[in-house]
């Protein structure tokens, strides 16, 4: 897509009432490269999630994504596009880590049908992923998380919907709220396919934070997707990884 399609295609994205959380729309859009922190988040302790990983392009984070095994990654389909890398084994975007190549990426054969439903993808790496004590695979879970959960999401979106950038990895606990509520609020744009969470106004994902792990009892639970930019008191939608789970585990054989 040439960058004059591009532009438009992001004046129309814009338009929608909703917003994939991904800073490759940051990256293309005709304004100063930008991703940020996890609205009213904090700083993570060094090694507090060796899962996580940052999505690169021309060595700037697009999104987050999460280790399931040396060859696989998990993170959301509308992240997935050429020329990326991936960025593992440090809380900072600007200094250490290991970055690893890309084989080939996997995108839900359902992705965008209906629109955002089914919004998650695989990466698999070149070579293989060098576990330490700042990097480790996670486990992804096939059971339904109840309502009220607290889980936690890990990323390196915006503090707001022109935030500024960060260095160092940002965590939030959010609270699983149902379908049906999700839906209530946020439109027929919640699918089965999503997991919501939802706080209150000033704490959620933004731009950058798309892909990213959110994880209960230390399995993977959701990926950020998509939200009213930026915790403006609306629930954020994260792809549901215990609806998806089959389709992950046919695709890695993990």
């Amino acid at each position: 897509m040439n960058s004059k399609l591009f532009f438009l295609f992001i004046c129309a994205v814009q338009s929608l009432s909703v917003y994939s959380y991904s800073a490759r729309d940051i990256l293309y859009a005709p304004q100063e490269p930008s991703s940020g922190y996890i609205v009213g988040g904090e700083e993570a302790e060094d090694g507090q999630a060796p899962f996580q990983c940052s999505m690169q392009y021309n060595d700037r984070h697009v999104c987050g994504c999460a280790i399931l095994s040396e060859k696989w990654i998990l993170t959301a389909a509308h992240c997935l596009m050429g020329g990326i890398k991936v960025l593992v084994g440090t809380n900072s975007l600007t200094s250490g880590g290991t970055q690893y190549e890309i084989e080939k990426v996997i995108r839900h054969e359902s992705y965008g049908d209906p629109p955002y439903a089914y919004d998650i993808g695989l990466i698999q790496v070149k070579g293989s992923i060098e576990f330490n004590d700042k990097v480790k695979p996670i486990e992804y879970s096939a059971d339904e998380v109840p309502e009220g959960s607290v889980a936690q999401l890990t990323g390196w979106g915006r503090l707001s919907t022109s935030g500024s950038v960060p260095d160092k990895l940002q965590v939030l606990n959010l609270t699983v709220i149902s379908t049906p509520e999700c839906r209530e609020i946020n439109g027929d744009t919640v699918h089965d396919s999503h997991l919501c969470t939802f706080n209150k106004a000033g704490e959620g994902a933004c731009y950058g934070d798309s892909g990213g792990p959110l994880v209960f009892n230390n399995k993977l639970i959701g990926l950020v997707n998509w939200g009213r930019p930026c915790a403006q008191g609306y629930p954020d939608a994260h792809a549901k990884v215990s609806f998806l789970h089959d389709w992950v585990k046919e695709n890695t054989g993990i």
